[in-house]
């Protein structure tokens, strides 16, 4: 079998069918690819009454029902039960729009035989309103460690798990997701980065990122989601010196990105003592500011250089207050 589609579901029942639909209608023969939906202990009293029904109703589809674990717990638990030879991740409440993604991502590893493969995504704010995320003018094939600086400064490589498909292999050697963190692709993908040779990009749309769902804790920036991820930069880093000197600065122009993106939202969170270690600790992480060509990144850390840590992040969460409330 080719693909393991992994699905985690957690009280998702609104969007699940819709999501288990798009990933069953792929015009691929079912018999190289299956659907494993976890669902993580669901308690809104439909989504695991709903697992079982899109089991029943799709070939290709099967259910693993598991106690509350978190997102990581689901997706390992559907890692360890997988056939495929690669391994995709799906949010329940996320769906595709390609009927024929996986035969153009099989096509892909065919030809270039890489280890992961990046594809771009579309936020997803209703039918009438998404916004492609697309990779322009990028080279379709490299080796990690003569290109990962560029990959990841210009945002090719990113942290979601759900816009690659990684080969399985890199989870029988130990790859996987870090239980009890949040935020627990920032780590995840660091770790893809140190485990494999080679990457190739399709650059095919298909992946629909939903947007503003109600009670989605990705809308909200909590003081765990702060502190886990400076704790994932810090466990990141622990080993990176046993790298050669490209991965080491790749890996840390890649954290770069997650330690800027957390700088509008850490000031209220400045008298946790881990926070503010570990915020002051990997700060020369701004340095790399200047390479990345996310222009609201790159300013962000250039601010944040200019002005200094305690200034900025009181700067930043005066701004981000003042559009919250103008937004309306």
């Amino acid at each position: 079998m080719k693909f393991t589609i992994v699905v985690a579901a957690y009280n998702v029942a609104e969007y699940l069918e819709e999501c288990v639909d798009s990933l069953a209608d792929q015009n691929f023969p079912n018999s190289e690819y299956e659907v494993v939906i976890v669902d993580d202990g669901s308690t809104d009293g439909q989504t695991s009454e709903l697992c079982d029904e899109l089991s029943s109703k799709h070939e290709v589809v099967r259910t693993i029902h598991q106690e509350n674990g978190g997102l990581s717990s689901a997706r390992n638990a559907g890692i360890k039960e997988s056939k495929g030879n690669y391994l995709l991740f799906v949010d329940g409440d996320d769906f595709w729009s390609n009927k024929n993604f996986l035969e153009k991502l099989s096509s892909n590893i065919e030809k270039y035989c890489s280890d992961v493969v990046i594809f771009p995504y579309e936020k997803y704010y209703s039918k009438s309103e998404t916004i492609e995320i697309k990779f322009d003018k990028v080279q379709v094939y490299g080796k990690i460690d003569t290109n990962i600086s560029n990959i990841v400064s210009t945002g090719l490589f990113t942290a979601p798990a759900w816009n690659k498909c990684v080969k399985k292999s890199l989870f029988e050697n130990g790859l996987d997701f870090p239980v009890g963190l949040l935020s627990e692709d920032c780590l995840y993908c660091a770790d893809v980065l140190k485990n494999i040779e080679s990457y190739s990009v399709l650059n095919e749309m298909c992946y629909m990122y939903r947007q503003n769902r109600l009670g989605s804790i990705t809308n909200i920036v909590k003081e765990k989601n702060v502190h886990d991820i400076l704790k994932s930069i810090h466990l990141g880093l622990i080993d990176y010196e046993k790298y050669n000197k490209d991965i080491q600065i790749g890996l840390e122009v890649y954290f770069s990105i997650s330690y800027i993106s957390i700088l509008p939202y850490v000031n209220q969170y400045l008298s946790n003592p881990e926070i503010k270690r570990l915020l002051f600790k990997y700060r020369y992480l701004l340095k790399y500011s200047r390479m990345l060509t996310n222009k609201e990144f790159k300013l962000t850390g250039l601010i944040s250089q200019m002005l200094g840590l305690k200034v900025s992040t009181k700067l930043f969460a005066y701004l981000l207050k003042f559009y919250k409330k103008y937004r309306g």
